[in-house]
């Protein structure tokens, strides 16, 4: 299996290294994109396809998307995380933890770029191939420009809605479209992707996107459209519906040890759509474990359970003290595949370090020789699992007033957790807490905040900054900091665009 994917990944890394574009936006001229004659066959397209994929991935550079996005722009940005000490090196992450995020932090224009870059490749693929032809990839193109939407909607907020590939100096012509407009998309293109999909892809495929996978993104979509800062109850009704007509087929997914989620035997078993790594020193590994550690490359080694002589990436990052308390006093069974306090720093065991940090993704093995740097890691990352589902479900009904409907799923989730199950129907601040463990070091936390509310956010968030840091060397949240600003390359373009507020 493994051996099979680090396969798809190395062509996955050469099509996107070969479809790259210097263009922020990435949305350049036709002619620049592909060759006319591509496209012509079904390997073609299957290709093109696995190219878009690629784009989750390393795509040609030092770190993937899910620890540029999910970790150092979402989780570091929570109330999870604090730093515990901090160096020069990476100002790119500081300034998230600190909100300090300005227009041309290259984390943001990163983040902005990479999304522009997979909506460019779907688009490619759609206009170059007919309705009613290669109808698997045309839905799969479309999953994942749905997929890249929804994440520039709920971090950016009002973007440009580009459809089909379209030149320079139309792209830069363009509006921001409404969320109204952009969720209109979303919507279509996870229903079409809903439609014409298997409901998983085993074998060889596992890892593609299924008709199950596009439903649970669609019902997120929907959950994100209930909260803030769009605020219209009634998705939250659409979103009970869509998690309802796939519940049964989540629950074959379902792993009942959390323990057993993150290990390289059962990746693409119990997930429902991850990015896809693989080490092995061809560029397809995951960049992850090395932000979790410590802080420069001069400082604290890895722990002795990953590997000797490579050098960590990010700032000194720990877990929120009251999390850790709060999961050991009870017993909480999440705790340990997720955090641990601390780790010998070398070998000859003589050097302890001792801090809680995020440990569900690093691989503890030293032995393993297949990973060769500290961007190698073969872990997959989760995007929706059936954790997600199951809590976005019981919300959703409580939302809807069917709280008794929702005990079975949130007893799902505290079971396996070893905590008792509840007796009472479950309200708001049982869902809210059980997400806030469940998903540690995931990139869940900072979104759900956010579409809990301004308020809530800003007040947990301000609580937390005062708590762990200092205000001379960062600032209290404000209303700007609920969204990331457009990247400062990308206004210079634009006559007619105003960024978000506060940026």
């Amino acid at each position: 299996m493994k051996q099979t994917k680090i396969k798809i990944l190395t062509i996955l890394l050469a099509l996107a290294v070969s479809s790259c574009n210097k263009d922020l936006i990435d949305i350049g001229p036709i002619s620049n994109n592909t060759t006319e004659s591509f496209y012509t066959s079904e390997v073609e397209v299957r290709q093109a396809v696995v190219g878009i994929y690629a784009r989750l991935g390393r795509n040609g550079t030092n770190t993937d998307f899910a620890t540029d996005y999910y970790w150092l722009a979402s989780e570091n940005r929570s109330d999870l995380l604090y730093l515990g000490a901090e160096t020069s090196a990476q100002n790119n992450q500081l300034e998230f933890r600190k909100f300090l995020t300005s227009p041309t932090n290259s984390g943001v224009s990163g983040i902005y770029s990479r999304l522009y870059s997979l909506i460019k490749d779907a688009n490619n693929l759609l206009a170059r191939t007919k309705e009613g032809e290669y109808t698997r990839y045309r839905a799969e193109a479309m999953f994942l420009r749905a997929f890249a939407y929804s994440e520039l909607a709920r971090s950016f907020g009002p973007v440009a809605l580009v459809t089909t590939p379209i030149e320079s100096d139309q792209a830069v012509s363009l509006p921001r479209a409404s969320l109204t407009e952009v969720y209109a998309l979303i919507i279509s293109d996870l229903e079409f992707a809903g439609a014409n999909l298997n409901k998983f892809y085993t074998g060889a495929e596992s890892g593609r996107i299924g008709s199950v996978a596009a439903k649970a993104l669609l019902g997120q979509v929907y959950m994100t459209m209930g909260g803030y800062p769009y605020n219209d109850a009634t998705a939250y009704g659409k979103a009970e519906a869509t998690f309802a007509g796939i519940i049964a087929d989540v629950d074959t997914r379902w792993q009942p040890d959390y323990s057993k989620l993150f290990i390289l035997a059962n990746e693409n078993k119990n997930d429902i759509f991850s990015i896809q790594f693989a080490s092995g020193g061809l560029n397809v590994g995951s960049s992850l474990p090395g932000f979790i550690t410590s802080s420069s490359s001069t400082g604290t080694p890895y722990p002795d359970w990953v590997f000797t002589s490579y050098s960590n990436q990010g700032q000194d990052v720990r877990v929120d003290s009251a999390v850790v308390k709060e999961m050991k006093a009870n017993n909480d069974l999440r705790f340990a595949p997720s955090i641990d306090e601390g780790y010998w720093a070398d070998k000859a065991h003589t050097t302890w370090v001792s801090r809680a940090i995020v440990t569900k993704f690093l691989e503890k093995d030293p032995t393993n020789a297949t990973i060769k740097s500290w961007n190698d890691f073969p872990r997959n990352f989760p995007i929706i699992r059936p954790a997600d589902v199951y809590l976005y479900y019981a919300e959703a009904l409580i939302r809807n007033g069917k709280a008794g409907q929702a005990r079975t799923f949130v007893n799902k989730i505290r079971t396996r957790a070893g905590l008792p199950a509840l007796t009472a129907d479950p309200t708001m601040e049982d869902i809210k807490r059980e997400r806030k463990f469940e998903f540690i070091g995931e990139g869940r936390r900072f979104f759900d905040l956010v579409r809990w509310g301004e308020t809530e956010a800003l007040e947990t968030l301000t609580a937390f900054a005062r708590h762990y840091h200092s205000l001379t060397n960062g600032q209290l949240p404000t209303k700007r900091d609920l969204l990331l600003p457009i990247p400062q390359d990308e206004m210079k373009t634009r006559n007619n665009w105003e960024n978000n507020f506060g940026y």
